[in-house]
């Protein structure tokens, strides 16, 4: 999954953080206001203001985007330039393509003239041996190794698995109550089942220090990059370096599981990655294998668990979608056994439901947008990219469209009816970096759909909730509702 490289941030961070940063600007200022190109290539440039010298545009940026404005932010730029505009975001000239036609641009030439780049904070996370920025024929390889776990075909055998962490949650964590925040429990549940189908880790004290320190790297992953004592970086750093001994920890006791044929190698990820061979007998390198367990970890868990928050508010907000959904629901209990297991053919049979997510993920996508870099000098509608610039790409010039989307800024899952043309519709990115866990998103936020919506029925209990960036949009209260019991 591509990751968006913005930064949550607190304004005396950033402060302190362009105080550090002044003894640089007078050096740096030329080189950054020209950019290191020609006069002819310059005059070709996108329309489009660079901002401060090494701050650029960050800032004004980074305050939309925390108070979930960041499509705004983008439109007026778009309303005052062009529909690819020139701008500088942490630290690099940036390029903002918007738009189907941009966006097809960018994902057709994915490994021609574009690389995926994350910001400096994103990469030292997610591990510089993750997918995430690999090249074509490493990404080949790592995404080939993940996929093979997370295909439809072998997502197959793990519903009855997912479907009981599933049951045990709300078992544990809604029944008998009546008032729940939900943005906790879902973050909860998520990370429960990503923990029993990437590692096979159920409760205990091993995955709730795991969990912990996953908090502690999520709630600072777009934190300002100044790494000394004290700072919120360096505490995500830290938290970092002890899962990844964690994960080590547990990949090498899984290794003596399978020699001692305690353990199958299709069990789990973890399993799936010790086990992969390349073409000539070679094993993943230990570092490949954690830093991709934490990227699949994080999007695995993170970017579903705002989602789900997200269709309990929405439909709390709108009765009609509700009885629609709980509707196509209840026709799975008629004719089955209590408690009887969903099968994945039952999944294939959500329609509707998976209509309301999708639309959900149109109107607050987890991932806003992301950074790729280009790779050589770039014509684009006139304009000229210099190599080495970054490209930014945004989910909202699609998705709030009014020429795709008619009354795009309504809640309505009848734009979903017909199938909607490429690059017009990515949350979950596009081209050959395109989430390898969309299944697994889609058949867990049905399964944890169907049960909750078949036993409970929920209202709001704040009147009116904020919508905030940290890192994703979240209910800023977390969304608590009054709940009530289903009755058979």
């Amino acid at each position: 999954m591509e990751f968006n490289g913005v930064m949550d941030f607190e304004h005396s961070t950033f402060l302190l953080s362009v105080i550090l940063a002044v003894a640089l600007v007078l050096l740096m200022a030329k080189m950054m206001i020209q950019g290191k190109i020609g006069e002819g290539e310059r005059q070709k440039l996108p329309p489009g203001s660079l901002g401060l010298p090494v701050i650029g545009e960050t800032y004004q940026f980074l305050r939309a985007y925390k108070e979930f404005k960041a499509k705004d932010w983008v439109e007026e730029r778009v309303t005052k330039y062009s529909s690819v505009f020139k701008t500088s975001l942490m630290g690099r000239h940036t390029v903002v393509l918007t738009g189907q036609a941009g966006n097809r641009f960018l994902f057709q030439n994915e490994w021609t003239m574009f690389a995926s780049t994350q910001a400096p904070t994103a990469l030292r996370i997610f591990g510089v041996r993750s997918m995430l920025d690999a090249e074509e024929e490493v990404h080949k390889r790592l995404r080939g190794a993940v996929m093979s776990f997370l295909k439809p075909e072998s997502l197959k055998s793990f519903v009855g698995r997912m479907e009981s962490v599933i049951q045990k949650h709300f078992v544990d964590h809604w029944e008998g109550k009546e008032r729940v925040t939900v943005l906790p429990l879902m973050k909860k549940l998520t990370f429960d089942v990503a923990c029993d189908l990437l590692f096979s880790l159920k409760e205990g004290g091993e995955k709730d220090l795991l969990g912990r320190e996953f908090d502690t790297l999520l709630n600072g992953a777009w934190c300002l990059p100044l790494d000394f004592p004290g700072t919120t970086f360096r505490q995500v750093l830290n938290a970092r370096s002890r899962i990844c001994g964690q994960l080590v920890g547990i990949m090498e006791r899984r290794k003596v599981e399978i020699a001692q044929g305690c353990a199958s190698p299709e069990q789990d990820l973890l399993s799936c990655l010790v086990c992969m061979r390349d073409e000539n007998g070679q094993p993943l390198t230990e570092e490949e294998i954690t830093d991709n367990l934490v990227v699949v970890l994080i999007a695995g868990h993170d970017t579903t668990s705002i989602l789900l928050t997200h269709l309990v508010r929405m439909l709390a907000l709108d009765p009609e979608v509700y009885n629609k959904v709980l509707q196509e629901q209840t026709q799975f209990l008629s004719g089955k056994e209590p408690n009887e297991p969903l099968r994945w053919e039952d999944n294939q049979k959500m329609k509707y439901t998976w209509m309301v997510a999708q639309e959900i993920l149109r109107l607050v996508p987890p991932i806003f947008g992301s950074f790729k870099k280009a790779t050589k000098v770039i014509e684009y509608e006139g304009y000229i990219i210099p190599k080495g610039w970054q490209i930014f790409w945004v989910t909202s010039s699609t998705h709030m469209n009014e020429d795709i989307f008619k009354e795009p800024n309504n809640f309505d899952p009848s734009h979903f009816e017909t199938q909607i043309p490429p690059y017009k519709f990515i949350p979950f990115s596009a081209g050959p970096r395109i989430c390898p866990g969309y299944k697994f998103s889609q058949v867990e936020t049905l399964l944890v759909w169907h049960h909750l919506v078949s036993k409970y029925k929920w209202s709001k209990i704040v009147s009116s909730e904020r919508i905030i960036c940290q890192p994703g949009p979240i209910p800023s209260l977390g969304f608590p509702i009054k709940l009530e019991a289903r009755s058979n």
